[in-house]
């Protein structure tokens, strides 16, 4: 999601922009497990300036979007200062929800800090405010710092921000063509509505794909939501490769459960492919065919189960290589994005309900067992 993060600035504080940057940037360093690549727009946020008697109500709902389902961690009693004062606003084009509340945690502890929320730029007072009137000046790539100049003969912002000593691993500048200025014929209202309603409609797609996924398989595979949370769960509270490691695990675990739930494994000798135990892949595309699905269907399966064995190869060697901990956790979400994928393929060969399976209490198990032998 796009948010901004809201300070307020005394008239007489003078130069009030670097300490700001540098206290959000260092608190983005100390989050541990949370990785943010994004381009950062700072500058001052001047709400005084369009209110009148008469749209004071409509233009502080409009910018909180009261009305709406969005992220806010903005209390009300900070509601004042954007009318009352200068407020400096960092906002993130990219970042990720649960990195954004780590992040407002982190920051409370500052008396000038006020808030934070979602930024839709779908909503054409979000858009004036942070997408025409500040403009993107940093682009950070988990540990690496990229400042934004739009010509050759600015001064890029290194010259007022000493950013060194942080943390960064690397600090660079990056010129960008007058993109995202009064200049680019891109970058517009209409535009920037379009991809904001695309985002919303993706994000709604894939919660149907999650949903779908649970509703139908958890059925047949009662323990595939505690192997789904420890998958995601260990992905979120890792912090070094080793524990990433277990994530690919994870998700070849919760893989190989659900084939075992749908397609048990099979000792008799066929004159096809074995079915055995350890043939995992094997008895998925037995199952893709007995579903009498089209050939375009296990093809799908078969092209997508082999990208996932692909990536647990690759993750392998990354780890058996000592790649750069950033990088192997990128190429791990990359892993459980496949898995759960591959979940939903195959959700889509059953045109009928999964059979639902059940594990008995075993004292439960047991009284049946009696009453049946009486």
């Amino acid at each position: 999601m796009k948010a901004a993060f809201h300070f307020k600035v005394a008239p007489d504080k003078g130069v009030y922009g670097p300490d700001i940057i540098r206290e959000i940037f260092s608190q983005i360093l100390k989050l541990r497990g949370h990785l943010v690549k994004s381009k950062v727009a700072i500058g001052d946020l001047l709400v005084w300036d369009a209110l009148t008697p008469d749209n004071h109500s409509k233009v502080l709902n409009e910018l909180l979007q009261l009305d709406q389902n969005t992220w806010k961690r903005f209390p009300t009693e900070h509601v004042h200062h954007l009318v009352d004062d200068i407020i400096f606003v960092i906002c993130f084009d990219t970042i990720a929800r649960d990195t954004a509340e780590a992040l407002d945690g982190s920051l409370k502890k500052y008396p000038d800090y006020i808030g934070a929320y979602e930024i839709n730029d779908a909503n054409e007072y979000h858009w004036v405010w942070y997408g025409e009137r500040i403009g993107p000046r940093y682009r950070i790539e988990n540990k690496a710092l990229y400042i934004l100049y739009a010509s050759e003969e600015q001064k890029p912002e290194d010259s007022l921000v000493d950013l060194t000593g942080l943390g960064f691993e690397k600090i660079e500048n990056e010129f960008t063509h007058l993109r995202y200025s009064v200049f680019d014929d891109n970058h517009n209202f209409e535009k920037a509505r379009r991809l904001a309603e695309w985002k919303s409609q993706a994000s709604d797609m894939l919660g149907t794909v999650i949903d779908a996924i649970t509703g139908s398989l958890i059925d047949t595979a009662p323990d595939l939501g505690d192997k789904l949370w420890a998958m995601l769960n260990t992905y979120h509270t890792s912090e070094t490769t080793e524990q990433l490691a277990q994530v690919m695990a994870s998700c070849r675990r919760v893989f190989e459960y659900v084939v075992d739930c749908i397609f048990p494994a099979s000792d008799e000798v066929t004159e096809g492919p074995s079915l055995k135990q350890d043939k995992y892949k094997n008895r998925l595309y037995q199952y893709a065919s007995d579903s009498a699905k089209s050939d375009t269907n296990i093809n799908l399966i078969v092209a997508n189960t082999d990208l996932l064995f692909k990536q647990w190869e690759k993750l392998y060697t990354l780890a058996n290589k000592g790649v750069h901990r950033d990088t192997f956790r990128h190429e791990t979400r990359r892993c459980v994005i496949r898995t759960i994928l591959l979940l939903d393929d195959i959700v889509s060969l059953r045109d009928k309900p999964f059979p639902i399976q059940a594990t008995l209490d075993q004292n439960f198990d047991n009284m049946m067992k009696n009453l049946d032998n009486d």
